[in-house]
C-alpha cells in the first residue's frame, strides 16, 4: 500500500496518544510521507523523544479537561484519537478512556471537524473464547478487564456521536499490534523471555491474530479518507493469524533461546508464582542486577557503612565481602541465568483463554470499503522487529 497517495498538504490533523507506539509511528508517517501539519496533545513530554525531531506543534493538555482538549481540537480537520489510560490507578485509566472520548467528540462536533479516527481494540469482543471467524457483527463483551472494559464504553460513546449527531466518525480496531516501540507485544515479549519462561497455553496452538503496526497505520490513514468509512467499524489485523508458539518463537529466534513451557487453560489460570517478601526480593535484585550493586555501592550511605564494617573485619573476610557483594553473592552469570530460568511468568486468568483460542479475526470489510491491503507478513514484519529490537540494545544481556 502506497501511503503518499495520501495528501494531507495544508491539513491541520490533531493526534492524540502522539507519544505512544501507534500514535508515534502515525506521526511519522503523517509527517514524513503526507506532509500534514501536525498538532500533538499530550499530558507529558518527557516521552516524546521519538517525534521531537519533527516539526510539530506541541499543545500540553488533559484529555479530561474539556478546556485542553477545546483548544487543542480548534482549526483542525481531522482528528486521530490514539490516546487511552495507561497510568495511575484503575478509576483514572477509565476517566481517559471514556471521559476523555467523549471531550474528544464533543469537541470535533462543535468545531466542525471533517473526520474523527477513533483508536480502539480488538479486545472489544471480550478477549475471544470461541473458534471460528470473528467479524464486526459479532457481540460485543465485558471481560472484567479496566482497558478493555473502558475500551468498550469510549467505542460506544464514538458510535452514538456518529449516528445521533451525524459526527463524521471511524472505528479502528487493531488485534495483536506488534513492531518497533511495541510496549505490549514486543518489549514486554522479549523481556519475559530473557527473565524466565513464558506460559503456552495448549502448547501455543491458539491462533494469533497478530499484526505489524505499519499496516494498522496504513488502516488509520485509509479511515482518515475513505467516504465509505464514515460510521463504521473495521477490525485490523494481519492477512493470515499464525499461533502463538510461531509468536513466541520468532522471538526465541531473535534471543536464540529457548524459554517457553506448555500448560493447559486450566494450569495456567491457576499458575501463581511464589511471592517473596521485600528482604528476599531486593536480595534477589542485588544478586541478578549488577548495575544496582554498583549504583549502590557509590551512595555515601553504603560508602560509609564500607569504612566501618572494613574496620571490624580482618583483611581477608573484608575482601571476601565485598567481592560476594559485588559479584552478587558469589554467584556468576551462569548461575544467574540458572536462577531466571526457573521463573515462570504468569498469565492473567481472563488471558489463558485467549491464548487457547482459535479465533480468526476477519478484514473483509476492512479490505472492502477501505481498501485496506496488509503489506507485511509475520516474516516481513518480524524481521523489521528484529532489526529494531537489535538497534535498542533489547536482544543483549
Amino acid at each position: 500500500m502506497n501511503i503518499l497517495q495520501f495528501d494531507f498538504s495544508g491539513k491541520k490533523v490533531l493526534v492524540t496518544g502522539g507519544t505512544g507506539f501507534i500514535g508515534g509511528r502515525l506521526i511519522e508517517k503523517l509527517v514524513l510521507e503526507c506532509h500534514a501539519d501536525v498538532r500533538v496533545l499530550a499530558r507529558n513530554f518527557t516521552n516524546a523523544f521519538r517525534i521531537a525531531r519533527f516539526p510539530l506543534e506541541f499543545m500540553y493538555g488533559e484529555l479530561t479537561a474539556k478546556g485542553d482538549v477545546e483548544r487543542a481540537v480548534s482549526g483542525c480537520e481531522v482528528i486521530f484519537h490514539c490516546a487511552y489510560g495507561n497510568q495511575g490507578d484503575h478509576k483514572s485509566r477509565k476517566l481517559v478512556n471514556i471521559a476523555g472520548t467523549k471531550n474528544v467528540l464533543e469537541a470535533a462536533l462543535h468545531a466542525g471537524v471533517k473526520r474523527v479516527v477513533h483508536l480502539s481494540t480488538a479486545a472489544v469482543y471480550g478477549w475471544a473464547t470461541t473458534d471460528g471467524d470473528l467479524d464486526e457483527t459479532a457481540p460485543r463483551r465485558y471481560s472484567n478487564d479496566v482497558y478493555s472494559d473502558s475500551k468498550l464504553e469510549a467505542e460506544k460513546i464514538a458510535l452514538h456521536y456518529a449516528e445521533k449527531y451525524r459526527l463524521p466518525v471511524v472505528v479502528i480496531q487493531p488485534t495483536v499490534v506488534y513492531g518497533p516501540f511495541s510496549k505490549a507485544w514486543t518489549v514486554a515479549v522479549i523481556q519475559q523471555l530473557k527473565t524466565g519462561k513464558v506460559i503456552l497455553v495448549n502448547d501455543g496452538e491458539g491462533l494469533c491474530n497478530a499484526v505489524y503496526v505499519d499496516d494498522v497505520v496504513s488502516a488509520v490513514l485509509l479511515a482518515a479518507v475513505k467516504k465509505e468509512a464514515v460510521g463504521e467499524v473495521f477490525l485490523i489485523s494481519g492477512e493470515q493469524p499464525v499461533t502463538w508458539r510461531s509468536f513466541y518463537n520468532r522471538y526465541e529466534r531473535m534471543l536464540a533461546i529457548s524459554a517457553t513451557v506448555n500448560m493447559s487453560p486450566t494450569e495456567a489460570k491457576h499458575y501463581r508464582r511464589e511471592t517473596k517478601g521485600i528482604l528476599r526480593e531486593t536480595l534477589s535484585m542485588l544478586r541478578e542486577e549488577a548495575h544496582i550493586r554498583e549504583r549502590l555501592s557509590r551512595t555515601a550511605e553504603v560508602t560509609y557503612l564500607k569504612r566501618i564494617v572494613s574496620s571490624l573485619l580482618s583483611e581477608h573476610s573484608w575482601q571476601s565481602l565485598k567481592q560476594r557483594f559485588m559479584n552478587g553473592n558469589g554467584t556468576d552469570q551462569q548461575q544467574v541465568a540458572r536462577e531466571a530460568e526457573k521463573i515462570i511468568h504468569p498469565v492473567m486468568p481472563f488471558l489463558a483463554n485467549f491464548f487457547a483460542s482459535k479465533t480468526r479475526v476477519r478484514i473483509d470489510k476492512a479490505k472492502k470499503l477501505l481498501s485496506y491491503q496488509p503489506a507485511y507478513d509475520f516474516e516481513s514484519g518480524m524481521k523489521l522487529t528484529e532489526e529494531w529490537a537489535r538497534w535498542a540494545n533489547l536482544l543483549e544481556g
